[in-house]
């Protein structure tokens, strides 16, 4: 799915993350709170000639986590970052992290994005479309 910037996104959905990992035994990377091992795999693969970033936001009601890891041909090149927006929810290894200082935006910035003025760079690629990430495949 194409964005803004010469930048593409594969949505990972529940019923894609159920293909990568069909048994549910692949679990999270060590030190992850949301980075499942088979999508980690994924994006090392698509870094293949070139980057791939890991972004994720959940959030409750408001305040969340986010994280953000980078791979450039099979190998780490960003992170892993992980933030929270509130010191409550702070996971072993996160930093506080809100708006712009958030693991995505980080991320993005890492992967070169620049925000355009008044927006911040998860905003400026239209990411702020959609709400779940269902919404993608389901009205790209």
């Amino acid at each position: 799915m194409a964005l803004p910037a010469g930048l593409a996104m594969l949505p990972v959905t529940s019923d894609m993350a159920v293909r990568l990992d069909p048994s549910g035994r692949g679990g999270t990377c060590p030190g992850w709170v949301l980075l499942r091992r088979p999508v980690a795999a994924l994006a090392r693969q698509l870094s293949a000639g070139g980057r791939a970033l890991y972004i994720v936001s959940e959030t409750f009601g408001g305040p969340g986590i986010q994280e953000a890891a980078g791979w450039q041909d099979g190998e780490p090149w960003y992170g892993p970052c992980g933030t929270s927006d509130i010191e409550a929810d702070l996971e072993p290894g996160y930093r506080l992290g809100r708006g712009r200082d958030s693991a995505v935006n980080a991320g993005l910035r890492a992967l070169g994005v620049r925000a355009s003025p008044g927006h911040d760079e998860y905003e400026t690629i239209g990411l702020a479309t959609h709400r779940y990430t269902a919404g993608w495949t389901a009205n790209p």
